[in-house]
C-alpha cells in the first residue's frame, strides 16, 4: 500500500504554532477506514488477478500451446502447473484443431468443491481467436465408435451394462463391467468416470447423479433387468426431462399462491 505524505501548509509567524494531533488533517478514526478499506482492495486485487495471472500466461503462451504436438510433455506440464497455481487440482483436455480452433476444457475432475474455481477462471477468460474455453468436460456427440484409452488400458462401452433407479427423486447409477476385478477396481472407477463424462458432460455426472457403482458383469444380464451403456445418455436426459417439467408445473403453482411456498420449487434445482 503506497503511503500518501501529508504536509501543512507554511504559516506566518503571527500563526499559533499548532500541536502534532492540530495538523493531521484526518482524525484517527478517518485514517482507520482509510486502512482497511486499503487492505479490503488489496484482498480483492489479488483474488481478481489469480485468475488474470493464469490467462496472461495462456496468451504469452498460445502458440505453443495450441502447437503443443511438436513438445507436449513439456507444454502439458506448465499448463498443469499453472493451472494449479490458480486452484490445486484442477485439469484440462485439449481438443483436436477443428476449422484452425481449439477447445480448453478447464475441469474440475469431477470434485464438485472445485466447481466454482472452474467456473470464475472460464467466466474471466478473454476472448481468444484460436480457442474456445470451456467449463467442465462436455458430452460427446457421438459415442457410438468410442473406446477410450486410459493409463495404457482399453474401456470399451459396448461391453459395458448398466442398471439405473430414480429413487427419492435422485437418479442412482450401477455400471456393470465384464472385466472387473478388485485389483482392477481404481482403474475402472477413473476410466468409467472420464467416459461418464463424455456421455453426460462432468457437470449432469457431479451434480445430477447421487449414487454411483461399478459391479461385475452377470452372465445373463438381458434376465436381471439391465440395460447396455449406450441407454445411458436417453435415461439420464428422461429423467432431466421430467424434473424440469415438475419443476416448472411447481413454479406456476407457486406463483399462484403468491410466491408463499418457495420451499417447493427449490429442491427440484
Amino acid at each position: 500500500m503506497s503511503k500518501e505524505r501529508y504536509q501543512t501548509q507554511t504559516r506566518e509567524n503571527t500563526t499559533p504554532l499548532l500541536s502534532p494531533v492540530d495538523r493531521w488533517p484526518f482524525s484517527m478514526k478517518t485514517v482507520i477506514l482509510i486502512f482497511l478499506f486499503s487492505a479490503l482492495s488489496m484482498d480483492l486485487f489479488a483474488s481478481e488477478t489469480a485468475e488474470g495471472a493464469f490467462w496472461s500466461w495462456f496468451k504469452e503462451n498460445e502458440n505453443r500451446i495450441f502447437n503443443f504436438k511438436s513438445n507436449q510433455e513439456e507444454v502439458f506440464d506448465d499448463i498443469s502447473d499453472n493451472l494449479n497455481k490458480y486452484q490445486d487440482g484442477l485439469v484440462f483436455e485439449i481438443s483436436a484443431a477443428v476449422n484452425g480452433k481449439r477447445e480448453f476444457v478447464v475441469s474440475a475432475d469431477g470434485i464438485s468443491e472445485l466447481f466454482p474455481s472452474v467456473e470464475s477462471l472460464v467466466s474471466s477468460s478473454p476472448s481468444l481467436k484460436r480457442w474456445s474455453i470451456v467449463a467442465f468436460r462436455p458430452r460427446m456427440d457421438n459415442l457410438s465408435d468410442l473406446k477410450l484409452k486410459y493409463e495404457g488400458q482399453e474401456l470399451d462401452p459396448s461391453k459395458l451394462w448398466i442398471y439405473s433407479r430414480i429413487d427419492d427423486d435422485k437418479f442412482d447409477l450401477i455400471v456393470y463391467h465384464p472385466e472387473y476385478s478388485e485389483e482392477r477396481r481404481s482403474f475402472i472407477v477413473s476410466a468409467t468416470y472420464i467416459l461418464l463424462d463424455m456421455t453426460l458432460g462432468e457437470y449432469d455426472v457431479t451434480k445430477g447423479i447421487r449414487y454411483i457403482d461399478h459391479q461385475k458383469l452377470p452372465k445373463n444380464p438381458d434376465e436381471l433387468g439391465l440395460r447396455p451403456f449406450s441407454e445411458l445418455r436417453k435415461q439420464f436426459d428422461s429423467f432431466k426431462a421430467s424434473r424440469k417439467k415438475m419443476a416448472n408445473k411447481l413454479s406456476k403453482r407457486t406463483a399462484g399462491y403468491g410466491g408463499l411456498a418457495p420451499a417447493l420449487t427449490t429442491s427440484m434445482n
